[in-house]
């Protein structure tokens, strides 16, 4: 998939201050083409879209209609849903904390050429 971040310059009118925050583009335009592409090359059976973005709904009704033998699951994160992303699906869950706390990679992780990376404390 093809998302990408870009950079946007943030400035307080209060303080004078300025930062550079990162916005996500296209990244849900590259899953529903992605989505529709494996469907209709008849790469899966069922496919699971990690997301409540509802953005994603035209992608999966058009599967519907090319593939309709495909079906969809969403999984939602947690304290995320989408009612018309729900109604779109052939079935969706959320994934709990707890779940995505077991998933986790352990909190220090040393790569083959020795530099240490940290899960954030928060994550815990």
């Amino acid at each position: 998939m093809d998302g990408r971040f870009q950079e946007k310059d943030r400035h307080c009118r209060n303080c004078q201050s300025t930062w550079t925050v990162y916005e996500e583009k296209e990244t849900d335009v590259s899953i529903a083409v992605a989505l529709i592409e494996a469907g209709v090359n008849d790469e899966f059976d069922v496919a699971l879209i990690l997301s409540a973005d509802s953005d994603l709904c035209p992608a999966v009704r058009a599967l519907g209609r090319l593939r309709p033998d495909k079906r969809v699951v969403a999984a939602f994160p947690p304290r995320r849903r989408s009612g018309e992303l729900r109604r779109a699906v052939n079935a969706a869950f959320t994934i709990g904390d707890a779940k995505l706390r077991q998933a986790q990679m352990p909190a220090k992780v040393v790569t083959a050429t020795g530099v240490t990376l940290d899960r954030p404390a928060h994550w815990a």
